[in-house]
């Protein structure tokens, strides 16, 4: 099996709450999920190439977007800082006042080391690929910048992914595996199978339907807790 290998450097703190969580509830998951790399790939992809929904390339690159899996691999260390912030939220029941100030749980994490992401499909899938890594910026929240550090570069394996590489896909079968990695648990989303352009498009009345479009499953890192104390827990990679 032949993967596409990236790194980044994480270059801010990285913010990306996971799919269950409240808008005041906003707790940040460890890593970039596949649903956050892909739809990168796919705003790099509009960017570079001016694509929007009525183009009939569109859907030749959401199609061979969807059709890589993916596999990552984890920096050293990740310390993940939690606060209350003042946010504003949009008023209810208050006529002529628009926002109302509220507070807010958030996290924000720090990434030592590099992040590896490994990409696997067809080849004119790859290669598409491999010319929108360098225009990626950020993964999840608007502001978590990552920065490519070097060429992209093929690696070849039996099956696997590459060594120090986790595989970002939940289990099938419909049922529980008979044994489990030690690690910290994720629950990560990604695109679904019913995933279409339109459900992709902000300005659409298209839903990304949970289950359909958008799908969630849980995911083993790596990481165990190494150290912990009031507003912040420090991980290490094993």
């Amino acid at each position: 099996m032949r993967w596409l290998i990236a790194e980044y450097q994480p270059v801010a703190l990285f913010s990306l709450k996971h799919g269950e969580a409240t808008s005041t509830g906003g707790k940040s998951l460890l890593l970039p999920t596949p649903f956050s790399i892909r739809m990168a790939l796919l705003d790099a992809a509009i960017r570079t190439m001016g694509l929007g929904p009525e183009d009939s390339a569109w859907m030749d690159v959401v199609g061979g977007i969807r059709s890589l899996s993916l596999a990552v691999n984890p920096p050293k260390h990740a310390a993940v800082t939690s606060l209350f912030a003042k946010v504003l939220k949009p008023a209810r029941d208050k006529p002529g006042q628009a926002f109302q100030k509220t507070i807010a749980f958030r996290e924000y994490v720090h990434l030592h080391g590099t992040v590896g992401l490994a990409f696997s499909g067809a080849q004119e899938a790859l290669d598409a690929v491999e010319s929108l890594l360098p225009h990626v910026t950020y993964f999840g929240k608007r502001g978590s910048f990552f920065q490519l550090l070097n060429r992209p570069r093929y690696e070849e394996t039996d099956s696997a992914p590459p060594e120090g590489f986790v595989l970002l896909e939940g289990w099938t079968g419909g049922g529980l595996p008979d044994e489990f990695s030690l690690g910290t648990i994720q629950r990560m989303d990604d695109w679904g199978p019913g995933v279409t352009p339109g459900s992709l498009n902000i300005y659409s009345s298209e839903k990304l339907s949970l289950g359909k479009g958008r799908i969630r499953f849980d995911v083993v890192l790596p990481y165990h807790i190494k150290q912990s104390g009031r507003g912040f827990t420090f991980y290490e990679r094993f």
